[in-house]
């Protein structure tokens, strides 16, 4: 039996209702506001410590085809020299100068006999890719480290991060002080294109409702996640959770990480630092997609079953308000059309400040029930490709930015 346009509108006002007061509940968590307090930058000002002040530093700098890039992000981190005992770059089988280009940023700097260039030349089927290359890095860090596990700490710092000059220090300052094992940024995404616009801050977006910053770093909260970026992990905290080879299968290598040394009894942190930047470009859609395919059933745990609940929630909670809002307008039904604008608009003032941090223009928050829809789109693609075993580690070779952001 077909039901009546009554019953049809019904409905309609009862959803329309549903989603508003959804979203009410949303707005009213603070957990799941934008956490521009959360920041690394706020938080360390005035406390910089000494070098050695909490242990020593080894930097591991996991590398594929980076020599485009290394010129722009090694030398911030060769500044800093006086922080660490050694910087190790891995290089992963590049088919450009990656490692030459490393060993000639650091000639005539106060890092020349620091840097040490680890080559990978062939995969272990057992690992990610990404995974063995940190691994590798972890292993020539601590072969001839003695002493306290406690007070040694490894930096992973991605090769495309373009971090300030003081980074290190900002974040031994914060790990120190409070007792963190775990320590990460989540990295300003280049936002510059029409693509990037649109989907740059919904990636920020989703990635902190998905791990709520403040519910990471609390320890009472079983949630845990890292932005692998730049992430500082103390090693005792990291063989407590059984090292590298316990997450050796796992893209999302920084989130699992995080997890498995959380549930040993580490304590985890994850902020922001409006001073470190990607320095990656994703200037057309198919770049986005790729870098959203590459995480996003990872980030679901790889259970399929979860792909129809997201696209229920980014329809309830982000395409159907606006859509309602319309509706209600045209039919003149001031129940549809105010509950779903206000929905609308709630969402819109939530994901706001992201927008506004990645310094794209405000009035492209409207835009997000759109960018939810192809969020959704490329979740399922992701998930297909999983099935399939096509989803890789190591981000696609894209176009670099060389301006300091």
């Amino acid at each position: 039996m077909n039901p009546t346009p009554e019953q049809v509108e019904f409905g309609l006002r009862v959803a329309a209702v549903l989603v508003a007061l959804v979203w009410l509940l949303l707005i009213l968590d603070r957990s799941r506001w934008w956490p521009s307090q959360w920041s690394l930058h706020l938080d360390g000002a005035g406390h910089e410590p000494q070098p050695g002040d909490h242990g020593e530093i080894v930097v591991v700098v996991p590398a594929r085809n980076e020599a485009a890039l290394l010129p722009q992000t090694l030398p911030r981190l060769l500044k800093q020299a006086r922080w660490y005992r050694r910087i190790i770059l891995v290089d992963d089988r590049s088919q450009d100068h990656t490692a030459s280009c490393a060993r000639l940023l650091a000639a005539g700097t106060e890092a020349r006999d620091l840097l040490h260039v680890e080559s990978i030349t062939t995969s272990d089927p057992a690992w990610t890719a990404k995974t063995y290359a940190m691994q590798r890095g972890y292993e020539a860090a601590v072969k001839d480290w003695h002493g306290d596990p406690s007070r040694q700490w490894i930096l992973f710092a991605d090769a495309d991060i373009l971090q300030p000059t003081f980074s290190i220090g900002r974040l031994m300052s914060k790990a120190g002080r409070e007792d963190i094992d775990i320590l990460s940024v989540m990295v300003k995404l280049r936002a510059r294109s029409p693509w990037e616009w649109l989907l740059a801050p919904a990636f920020t977006y989703f990635f902190q409702l998905l791990y709520p910053f403040k519910k990471v770093s609390s320890p009472g909260n079983h949630r845990a996640a890292a932005a692998g970026g730049l992430l500082l992990v103390r090693r005792s905290a990291l063989e407590n959770a059984g090292g590298l080879e316990t997450v050796r299968t796992r893209v999302l290598v920084d989130i699992a990480l995080a997890q498995a040394v959380k549930r040993s009894g580490g304590k985890c942190w994850l902020g922001l630092d409006p001073d470190t930047h990607s320095l990656r470009t994703h200037e057309t859609y198919g770049a986005m997609h790729e870098m959203v395919v590459r995480a996003a059933f990872e980030q679901l745990g790889r259970r399929y079953l979860l792909v129809p609940a997201i696209w229920f929630g980014l329809a309830a909670l982000y395409i159907a308000p606006p859509l309602l809002a319309i509706y209600g307008a045209m039919r003149l039904d001031p129940i549809i059309g105010v509950t779903g604008g206000l929905a609308w608009l709630m969402a819109t003032a939530h994901y706001l400040p992201v927008v506004q941090y990645l310094g794209v223009p405000s009035g492209l928050a409207l835009t997000l029930p759109i960018a939810a829809l192809l969020y959704g789109a490329m979740t399922t693609v992701s998930a297909w490709r999983g099935r399939i075993g096509r989803n890789s580690d190591w981000r696609a070779a894209t176009e670099i930015d060389f301006t300091d952001g």
